[in-house]
């Protein structure tokens, strides 16, 4: 049969069978990175062990105070915030902190961040050389905190992702029956200049918390104190703005994809350009990929714009496909092979459009 076909239909079979293990071998590694990545986060800490209780903490908000315990009406304010790094988890928080209490445990000095990271790089700066004595006999002290914070983040929704930035504060000398840090909500917040550079702040909320841990800490149960301790945690809620997903990250990815679909419009007879548009537009998605990928931490999830990539690869690689089948056809040269091609590569457009928009829609809103 190899033998009747003209040089030019041989060298379009050749041309054709060297671009198969290629496009095997792409349809392989999705599969494998699909397979190996789908999990979401809660999926994949699901599957894991539970952590031991020797080794873990847990945050409870504040039940109620005892009698006994000393409260300190506690606010935060934040001023700045900049070098928010999701690929280190970390961010810097510039704030003011105030305490006003009565009582004779001083609640700043044994204070610490619990989240806090690089100790030696965190600052105080108080507002008063010693607590100011207040009309009603309450002490009152306020100071300016600057420091770096650790954040995990969580990207499965990733650019459409929101986050919650918190600084956690606790006393790490007396236990909750000795010293409560009570929420100030009236005067608590953030600065109107505060901004995030790519990100919106959306709201802010403090808290009053019960923080237990299950440890001695190596204390016989004899002379180990309470396990649970007092702590007020601040947060803020930011997200990305849907404007940097549109336009900086979806908008590129389907111009490509329309740029592959061009090899449905062009005659049937352009075997080469056809198999060629979607192979190069499969290329420069692999390169855009990249480009946004390596901005990310490394984690063993897909974020939502890798499944949104991922429906194009499957997508372009149809089209591929769809234009190697199709070359068959037109090497018989019949007019009703020819109009074969053209209705399907109608059809396809058109499910391919359709595949677009529903698959888009459906990973956004699932």
């Amino acid at each position: 049969m190899s033998s009747r076909l003209s040089p030019a239909a041989k060298r379009q079979r050749f041309s054709i069978a060297r671009l198969l293990p290629a496009i095997c071998v792409a349809v392989l590694a999705i599969a494998l990175h699909l397979a190996g990545g789908w999990l979401t986060p809660a999926q994949s800490q699901s599957a894991s062990p539970a952590p031991s209780a020797s080794n873990t903490s847990s945050y409870s908000p504040l039940k109620a105070i005892s009698a006994n315990a000393q409260q300190v009406k506690t606010g935060i304010y934040a001023v700045n915030l900049y070098n928010l790094d999701p690929s280190s988890n970390t961010y810097y928080l510039d704030f003011y902190a105030w305490f006003k209490w009565k009582g004779d445990i001083d609640p700043i000095a044994n204070l610490e961040f619990t989240n806090g990271v690089e100790d030696w790089g965190m600052t105080q700066v108080p507002g008063y050389e010693e607590p100011k004595e207040l009309p009603d006999g309450s002490m009152y002290q306020i100071a300016r905190v600057e420091g770096r914070f650790v954040q995990p983040f969580s990207l499965a929704r990733y650019p459409l992702d929101q986050q919650t930035l918190h600084v956690t504060l606790e006393n790490s000398v007396y236990p909750i029956d000795q010293l409560v840090y009570d929420a100030d909500q009236v005067d608590s917040g953030f600065s109107e200049d505060l901004s995030i550079p790519g990100w919106k702040i959306k709201n802010f909320q403090l808290q009053s918390l019960e923080h237990r841990y299950q440890s001695k800490f190596g204390l016989p149960a004899s002379l180990a104190e309470s396990s649970i301790y007092s702590a007020l945690r601040y947060e803020l809620q930011i997200s990305r703005p849907v404007s940097f997903f549109i336009w900086k990250l979806l908008l590129p990815l389907v111009i490509v994809l329309i740029s592959s679909w061009g090899a449905f419009i062009l005659n049937p007879h352009f075997v080469d350009s056809r198999i060629l548009m979607p192979v190069t537009a499969l290329l420069t998605t692999v390169f855009l990929q990249q480009s946004y990928s390596a901005a990310l931490p490394d984690v063993g999830y897909l974020v939502l714009l890798d499944k949104i990539y991922a429906l194009a690869y499957i997508l372009i690689i149809a089209a591929i496909l769809e234009a190697i089948i199709t070359a068959d056809w037109i090497r018989s040269e019949k007019i009703d092979d020819e109009e074969r091609v053209v209705k399907l590569d109608r059809l396809f457009l058109i499910v391919q459009f359709i595949l677009l928009i529903g698959g888009v829609t459906v990973l956004i809103w699932l």
